[in-house]
């Protein structure tokens, strides 16, 4: 194997094994900062060490276990733990005994219960919302400094500050590194999925920049989704979450034309919805919906991406069960931007008057005065009533109050539409 194939399979090993790896030096360590370190330490040795040697068979247990090594070098040098230095010394000294241990085992070993643990730490609700996201998408997502920050378009030294910052206040605060208590998990859980959920929306409508779409952040939250659907199977707004980020990642291809430009639901060529990512959120949503108790907003959201993704054509849309879903989803989280999308369902369902009636009720949402959408939404539905004139203007308005440069000309170029059937 040459050093570039040798350093591609490192870089998919890294992203495979590194949350694992953090998770279970943060058992043995107690602190994520230090976990993190060791585990960067390890991949540098794999760095130097297998394009002469070879990729190993285990190559998760090789990392672990040369970061259970620099472990115990730290703590003897801190004078720190020393009961817990002779246990993993003497686990260590095990593993290295290839007819003692199975290195296997010593990867997995309560994986489960740490990556469990990891992903509650790294959504603390102590640290803030950038913090939360940041750190995730490091520890769990294996993403560099420099990757996270080019995905949200922000300096790579201010993603650094967050990380940091965020581990220091993490030891500070004595966080342990265990599961939440009962009585709190479920609050931590809602952190945990709307940092997820974040991440996924940020690729899926980018806030800013040159481009409408970074799939490869709807792929990192996708690959969170997942394992904590396996982390915490009877949870059913994680099966729910999982379900809307599917269905929505579905639609991806269609969502660009082939210069890039942003192409609107109902214009969208659904032969290039992926069917394969329907089928997995239509049975995520099932197991959601059938777990039984109250539906949660994830859960109702990926039942209106549901009736998206039956339908065949834009004119099969269910809108009247679309509208009825987010008239439930703003009763159990109310929400002017919930309101403003059942506003475009209605007036699907309904027509574009009484669908405008909903909008002019948000017309004084403090909220909403800087949000792009409520004018783009109200220009559209304008324009639909012939009110060129008045479409026009929102359509203006929205375009200057975007940062992404793709959505900022499709708004103008509706403008001049407007402009033109004025005359």
């Amino acid at each position: 194997m040459t050093d570039s194939a040798t350093h591609r399979a490192i870089d998919a090993v890294w992203r495979i094994e590194s949350a694992k790896l953090i998770a279970g030096l943060t058992r043995i360590v107690r602190d994520v900062g230090l976990a993190e370190d060791l585990a960067q330490d390890a991949l540098v040795a794999a760095l130097e060490q297998w394009p002469g040697s070879g990729v190993p068979d285990n190559p998760g247990a090789w990392l672990m276990a040369t970061a259970k090594r620099r472990a115990i070098d730290a703590m003897r040098h801190d004078r720190i733990v020393e009961r817990k230095q002779d246990d993993i010394g003497r686990e260590t000294q095990a593993q290295r005994d290839a007819t003692a241990v199975d290195l296997d085992a010593a990867i997995d070993d309560d994986v489960g219960d740490d990556l469990l643990r990891l992903v509650f730490i790294s959504c603390h609700p102590i640290l803030s919302s950038e913090a939360r996201v940041a750190l995730t998408l490091r520890l769990l997502g294996g993403l560099t400094t420099d990757e996270i920050a080019r995905a949200f378009l922000v300096g790579e030294p201010t993603i650094a500050q967050r990380i940091v910052r965020a581990k220091r206040t993490l030891r500070d605060a004595g966080v342990p590194f265990e599961l939440p208590r009962a009585d709190a998990r479920a609050a931590r859980l809602s952190s945990v999925l709307e940092v997820v959920y974040l991440i996924f929306n940020e690729g899926y409508s980018a806030t800013a920049g040159d481009d409408w779409m970074r799939p490869a952040l709807c792929e990192d939250a996708l690959r969170l989704g997942r394992v904590l659907a396996g982390l915490v199977p009877d949870e059913p707004e994680v099966h729910g979450l999982v379900a809307l980020m599917e269905i929505q990642a579905s639609r991806a291809r269609a969502r660009v034309n082939q210069a890039g430009e942003p192409v609107l639901l109902l214009e969208q060529n659904r032969a290039r919805w992926d069917q394969l990512l329907i089928h997995r959120g239509l049975t995520a949503l099932e197991r959601a919906e059938r777990s039984g108790g109250s539906t949660g907003s994830y859960t109702l959201q990926a039942a209106i991406a549901a009736c998206h993704a039956r339908a065949r054509t834009a004119d099969e849309t269910d809108w009247g069960r679309i509208a009825s879903l987010y008239a439930a989803l703003v009763q159990l989280v109310p929400s002017p931007v919930i309101e403003l999308n059942r506003a475009v369902a209605v007036s699907m369902a309904s027509g574009p008057a009484a669908g405008l009636a909903v909008v002019d009720t948000l017309i004084s949402e403090p909220s909403l005065q800087n949000y792009h959408l409520y004018p783009a939404v109200r220009g559209d539905l304008l324009a639909k009533l012939g009110r060129h004139d008045e479409a026009r203007s929102e359509f203006e308005r929205a375009a200057s109050l975007t940062r992404n440069t793709r959505e900022r000309d499709l708004l103008n170029s509706r403008a001049e539409a407007m402009s033109r059937m004025s005359v």
